[in-house]
């Protein structure tokens, strides 16, 4: 069979194509070779961390006052205060509101000889109705050991015959060695109005009756309270 020539340069064209393919692809697809660590590589972090950095300690604050601040100005130290005890008003001074101010001194918060030291400050100022109140409370608010703040109001012949009741009254519930020995001084007063009353609690005491002689009442009185001491 006769091969046509178109045919036979068709078949020549295509293998040309395969040779020069493969020629071209001998040269053009050689790559470089690269020497690869054979050691085993880490592993590399996608998110690295910075190096941990050690936090040094503050450095300790000087003691002192920081230098451009101004210094706080000092606490005063406020010493406590003491009850006010009323000034005695000036001699003739009548106090007329005195319910009000014996009320506002025995409702206080003082201590009860605080009050009475009050109620002393005040009492020569008040008028007589003022003065048989505040005796009274003055006598429950005096303790014994302070009872020599009422001894001349005792013996004192020109009070209120009502003022003086009250502090009869009262001494006679006192310590014996305060009762005789103030007893002893109201009999010595002369126009006292307890004085007859003062000997005849004396006379109950000591057994007798020494009329006007005041040392003898004084010795008796005396012999007595060694005799018969306050338990």
């Amino acid at each position: 069979m006769r091969i046509r020539p178109g045919i036979l340069i068709l078949i020549v064209a295509i293998f040309g194509v395969l040779i020069g393919g493969r020629f071209l692809g001998w040269f053009g697809g050689k790559s470089t070779n690269v020497v690869v660590n054979s050691q085993p590589s880490e592993p590399i972090d996608s998110n690295p961390q910075p190096p941990a950095t050690i936090q040094e300690p503050p450095a300790p604050r000087p003691i002192g006052r920081t230098p451009g601040v101004p210094r706080p100005p000092a606490m005063a130290v406020v010493p406590p205060v003491a009850p006010a005890v009323p000034v005695a008003l000036p001699a003739g001074t009548v106090i007329t509101d005195w319910e009000e101010r014996i009320d506002d001194l025995l409702t206080s918060q003082d201590e009860e000889n605080i009050k009475a030291k009050q109620l002393l400050a005040v009492f020569p100022n008040l008028p007589e109705e003022g003065q048989i109140e505040a005796i009274q409370h003055l006598s429950n608010l005096l303790a014994d050991e302070d009872y020599a703040a009422l001894k001349p109001m005792l013996t004192n012949a020109a009070m209120p015959e009502a003022v003086i009741d009250v502090l009869m009254t009262d001494v006679l519930n006192r310590p014996n060695d305060i009762k005789l020995g103030a007893l002893l001084e109201v009999a010595r007063v002369p126009n006292h109005p307890g004085a007859e009353e003062a000997l005849d609690v004396l006379e109950v005491f000591v057994d007798e009756n020494y009329g006007a002689d005041w040392a003898a009442w004084e010795a008796a009185v005396k012999k007595w309270l060694i005799e018969n001491p306050d338990e």
